[in-house]
């Protein structure tokens, strides 16, 4: 079996929780880790048994690492991805992939160029309810879909969140850095969007220069159209899905883990409820498959350019909440 040793560049809790699952895959370890706070990097260090390095353009370029995790803030993922690209390094980046459009294409230019295995932590398609979706909408029994509805509501960040999590820039706001997760599953299931109406505002958390309530709506270029809602603003929090399709219709009050419930469009049908397959944690779940990839040399689950349709997403809709205007993509 081939050994995959990797790099962590951003040592905090997500680069943690992956390399924590990684490490219990056969023939992985990870062999050097970075932060550009000290303190944090040699804990790393030592959990991992790993090199502690300052500077990550060193990490990359050393013959004992074969592929990189990038965790540092999404806004600051392209630096060390482009520098782990041009070593001939595999890259892991956790979602989103950038915070603007503009880095997503540099980095897809850097890896492409490189020829090396690039995947984006979109893990939410290794969660057992967005699976199970996901496979009923390929195929039975709901099929294509019409209408799409996601809500993920809550009261916004805690009071000791990290400072980049205000900052637009580093983190790509709350449609990124939370709400990632929910427009891959939405581009998952029902494919590209074509157009994206947002609106939104700053209602309640003062502390960040990006909206903490939105609504987007999209029109996919199947013809379907759906609605993300999301919001920091309330006391009364949900993560729930709806989805209306060829052949039926399913909800998902609880969209982490929840059961599934369901009905045809056939003449007597009943509702029907599913509990989702058992799965194995999720972040292993994605690790695994990135680990795949390499060794394997297939495709990954989710590579840059199909991470980027998020991010283009999101942009286009902080535009159209800018302007009120619809944006084409």
């Amino acid at each position: 079996m081939q050994q995959v040793r990797l790099g962590l560049i951003g040592c905090g809790g997500m680069g943690k929780a992956l390399c924590d699952q990684a490490v219990t895959l056969p023939g992985v370890c990870v062999t050097a880790v970075s932060d550009v706070d000290a303190e944090r990097c040699a804990e790393a260090a030592g959990k991992y048994s790993a090199t502690a390095v300052a500077d990550y353009a060193d990490l990359v370029t050393r013959g004992d690492v074969d592929a990189v995790v990038v965790a540092t803030p999404g806004g600051l993922h392209r630096p060390p991805v482009e520098a782990a690209a041009a070593a001939g390094k595999h890259v892991f980046s956790e979602k989103p992939l950038a915070a603007t459009v503009a880095d997503c294409d540099a980095m897809i230019a850097a890896v492409e160029a490189a020829g090396v295995k690039s995947m984006v932590g979109q893990v939410c398609r290794w969660h057992p309810t967005h699976r199970m979706l996901h496979k009923m909408v390929q195929g039975w029994p709901l099929g294509a879909v019409r209408s799409i509805y996601v809500e993920r509501l809550g009261s916004g960040w805690g009071a000791n969140s990290a400072p980049w999590r205000y900052s637009r820039e580093l983190s790509g706001g709350t449609l990124l850095e939370v709400n990632a997760h929910e427009l891959d599953f939405m581009l998952w299931v029902a494919g590209p969007v074509k157009r994206v109406m947002a609106v939104g505002g700053q209602m309640v958390d003062l502390r960040s220069d990006y909206p903490d309530c939105t609504w987007v709506s999209l029109a996919f270029e199947s013809g379907a159209v759906g609605v993300l809602q999301s919001t920091g603003v309330t006391t009364l929090p949900s993560y729930a899905a709806r989805l209306d399709c060829e052949h039926g219709s399913a909800t998902a009050a609880s969209f982490f883990g929840g059961e599934i419930t369901y009905k045809l469009w056939e003449p007597g049908a009943e509702t029907q409820t599913l509990k989702p397959d058992k799965v194995e944690t999720p972040v292993l779940g994605e690790m695994r498959a990135f680990v795949t990839a390499i060794r394997d040399d297939t495709a990954t689950a989710v590579p840059f350019r199909e991470a980027r349709r998020t991010v283009a997403v999101v942009e286009a809709a902080y535009h159209s909440i800018a302007t009120g205007q619809a944006v084409e993509l």
